[in-house]
């Protein structure tokens, strides 16, 4: 369901005029830019053990949630072959049975 906007919108709303690019170190002295990334390497490595690990429950959910999307699909798939080929099974008694007793 979406959200209605409010009616009681103001008559001028500020626009973006500029795209502002925080990754962006052209503008960042030489020495700020090393001590940048030396600083971003480090929070990286003290980091990486618990991104793995949140990288690893993420998949593990997500792979856990496609698996039951799939079974549930190909359960439902089956049931509906099984009973087709029960009817069909039905309907090759009743025809052999009305051939036998005609």
């Amino acid at each position: 369901m979406m959200a209605t906007p409010p009616r009681n919108l103001p008559r001028f709303l500020p626009t973006l005029t500029e795209v502002v690019n925080l990754t962006d170190l052209s503008a960042v002295p030489a020495l700020a830019r090393s001590e940048t990334e030396e600083i971003v390497q480090s929070v990286m490595q003290r980091m990486q053990g618990q991104v793995e690990k949140r990288l690893t429950e993420e998949i593990d959910t997500l792979v856990r949630k496609l698996m039951l999307e799939q079974r549930e699909g190909l359960s439902l798939r089956l049931v509906q072959e099984l009973e087709l080929d029960v009817r069909q099974a039905v309907i090759e008694a009743i025809s052999l049975r009305s051939k036998v007793q005609n």
